[in-house]
Protein backbone atom coordinates (compact mmCIF):
# COMPACT_ATOMS: atom_id res chain seq x y z
CA UNK A 1 0.00 0.00 0.00
CA UNK A 2 1.08 3.31 -0.74
CA UNK A 3 2.37 5.98 2.17
CA UNK A 4 -0.80 8.63 0.80
CA UNK A 5 -3.16 5.72 1.31
CA UNK A 6 -2.14 4.53 4.63
CA UNK A 7 -2.04 8.48 5.85
CA UNK A 8 -5.49 8.82 4.23
CA UNK A 9 -7.01 5.48 5.40
CA UNK A 10 -5.28 6.99 9.44
CA UNK A 11 -6.71 10.07 9.18
CA UNK A 12 -10.32 8.73 8.48
CA UNK A 13 -9.52 6.00 11.42
CA UNK A 14 -9.05 8.87 14.03
CA UNK A 15 -11.90 11.42 12.92
CA UNK A 16 -14.13 8.13 13.07
CA UNK A 17 -12.54 8.16 16.65
CA UNK A 18 -13.44 11.52 17.76
CA UNK A 19 -16.75 11.85 16.28
CA UNK A 20 -17.74 10.96 19.79
CA UNK A 21 -20.14 7.93 19.24
CA UNK A 22 -19.42 4.48 21.69
CA UNK A 23 -19.82 1.72 19.64
CA UNK A 24 -23.16 1.06 20.74
CA UNK A 25 -24.77 4.69 19.47
CA UNK A 26 -22.77 4.15 16.22
CA UNK A 27 -24.04 0.77 15.75
CA UNK A 28 -28.05 2.19 16.43
CA UNK A 29 -27.54 5.27 14.20
CA UNK A 30 -26.44 3.06 11.12
CA UNK A 31 -28.56 -0.14 11.68
CA UNK A 32 -31.64 0.80 14.45
CA UNK A 33 -31.99 -1.49 17.44
CA UNK A 34 -31.75 -4.98 16.93
CA UNK A 35 -34.24 -7.48 17.22
CA UNK A 36 -31.88 -9.08 20.53
CA UNK A 37 -31.93 -5.90 21.88
CA UNK A 38 -35.70 -5.36 21.73
CA UNK A 39 -36.02 -9.67 23.69
CA UNK A 40 -33.27 -8.52 26.30
CA UNK A 41 -35.08 -5.41 26.92
CA UNK A 42 -36.84 -4.97 30.63
CA UNK A 43 -38.77 -2.42 29.28
CA UNK A 44 -40.50 -3.38 26.49
CA UNK A 45 -44.13 -3.44 25.47
CA UNK A 46 -45.94 -6.55 24.60
CA UNK A 47 -49.05 -6.95 22.83
CA UNK A 48 -51.26 -10.02 20.99
CA UNK A 49 -52.81 -9.25 17.88
CA UNK A 50 -55.48 -11.67 15.92
CA UNK A 51 -53.94 -11.86 13.02
CA UNK A 52 -50.67 -13.13 11.02
CA UNK A 53 -47.50 -11.75 11.30
CA UNK A 54 -46.99 -10.72 8.02
CA UNK A 55 -50.23 -9.02 7.99
CA UNK A 56 -49.40 -7.73 11.44
CA UNK A 57 -45.92 -6.42 10.23
CA UNK A 58 -47.65 -4.36 7.50
CA UNK A 59 -50.08 -2.97 9.66
CA UNK A 60 -48.13 -1.72 12.01
CA UNK A 61 -45.80 -0.42 9.13
CA UNK A 62 -48.96 1.98 8.16
CA UNK A 63 -49.27 2.87 11.55
CA UNK A 64 -45.42 3.87 11.98
CA UNK A 65 -45.79 5.60 8.73
CA UNK A 66 -48.85 7.84 9.25
CA UNK A 67 -46.51 9.02 12.85
CA UNK A 68 -43.92 10.15 10.55
CA UNK A 69 -41.36 7.48 11.28
CA UNK A 70 -38.79 5.99 9.00
CA UNK A 71 -38.90 2.47 9.15
CA UNK A 72 -36.28 -0.28 8.15
CA UNK A 73 -37.75 -3.61 7.98
CA UNK A 74 -36.16 -7.61 7.96
CA UNK A 75 -39.16 -9.23 7.12
CA UNK A 76 -36.98 -13.28 7.20
CA UNK A 77 -36.66 -12.47 11.36
CA UNK A 78 -39.90 -10.18 11.49
CA UNK A 79 -38.17 -7.80 12.65
CA UNK A 80 -38.95 -3.86 12.27
CA UNK A 81 -36.81 -0.50 12.95
CA UNK A 82 -37.85 2.83 13.13
CA UNK A 83 -37.08 6.20 14.24
CA UNK A 84 -37.66 9.86 13.63
CA UNK A 85 -40.59 10.35 15.41
CA UNK A 86 -39.91 13.82 16.82
CA UNK A 87 -42.91 15.04 15.57
CA UNK A 88 -45.28 12.69 16.71
CA UNK A 89 -44.14 12.38 20.52
CA UNK A 90 -42.03 16.02 21.96
CA UNK A 91 -39.56 13.82 24.19
CA UNK A 92 -37.47 12.19 21.16
CA UNK A 93 -34.81 13.30 18.67
CA UNK A 94 -34.61 12.31 15.29
CA UNK A 95 -32.39 8.98 15.92
CA UNK A 96 -34.04 7.83 18.88
CA UNK A 97 -34.81 4.06 17.38
CA UNK A 98 -37.78 1.85 18.75
CA UNK A 99 -37.78 -1.89 17.45
CA UNK A 100 -40.36 -4.05 17.08
CA UNK A 101 -40.49 -7.96 16.90
CA UNK A 102 -43.30 -9.57 15.92
CA UNK A 103 -43.18 -13.47 16.76
CA UNK A 104 -45.91 -15.95 15.12
CA UNK A 105 -47.45 -17.53 17.81
CA UNK A 106 -50.38 -19.49 15.51
CA UNK A 107 -51.36 -18.92 11.92
CA UNK A 108 -54.10 -16.24 12.75
CA UNK A 109 -52.25 -15.30 16.22
CA UNK A 110 -49.37 -13.32 17.13
CA UNK A 111 -46.53 -11.49 19.64
CA UNK A 112 -45.39 -7.89 19.61
CA UNK A 113 -42.40 -6.37 21.64
CA UNK A 114 -41.65 -3.14 20.83
CA UNK A 115 -38.51 -1.73 23.16
CA UNK A 116 -36.93 1.65 23.11
CA UNK A 117 -33.80 3.53 25.19
CA UNK A 118 -36.49 5.97 25.46
CA UNK A 119 -39.06 3.77 27.34
CA UNK A 120 -41.79 6.41 27.24
CA UNK A 121 -41.65 6.17 23.57
CA UNK A 122 -41.84 2.43 23.71
CA UNK A 123 -45.10 2.56 25.16
CA UNK A 124 -46.30 5.60 23.66
CA UNK A 125 -45.55 3.55 20.21
CA UNK A 126 -46.96 0.73 21.78
CA UNK A 127 -50.35 2.44 22.21
CA UNK A 128 -50.43 3.97 19.00
CA UNK A 129 -50.46 0.39 17.66
CA UNK A 130 -52.38 -1.02 19.61
CA UNK A 131 -55.27 1.41 18.80
CA UNK A 132 -54.85 1.11 14.95
CA UNK A 133 -54.75 -2.69 15.59
CA UNK A 134 -57.42 -3.49 18.11
CA UNK A 135 -60.26 -0.73 17.23
CA UNK A 136 -62.92 -0.10 19.86
CA UNK A 137 -66.09 -1.09 18.50
CA UNK A 138 -67.50 2.21 17.88
CA UNK A 139 -64.51 3.51 15.93
CA UNK A 140 -65.12 0.45 13.46
CA UNK A 141 -68.50 1.75 13.35
CA UNK A 142 -67.53 5.06 12.14
CA UNK A 143 -65.09 4.03 9.60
Amino acid sequence: MKRSHVKKLLTVLLLVGLCGCSAMQLRQEFIGYFANDVKISKNKQTQSFDMSASDCITKIKDVLRVMGAVVRENRRRQYLAADNFQNAFRSAIDTTPVGILVTSKAAKKCDVEIASNNPALAVFVSSEISKKLNPRPEEEATK
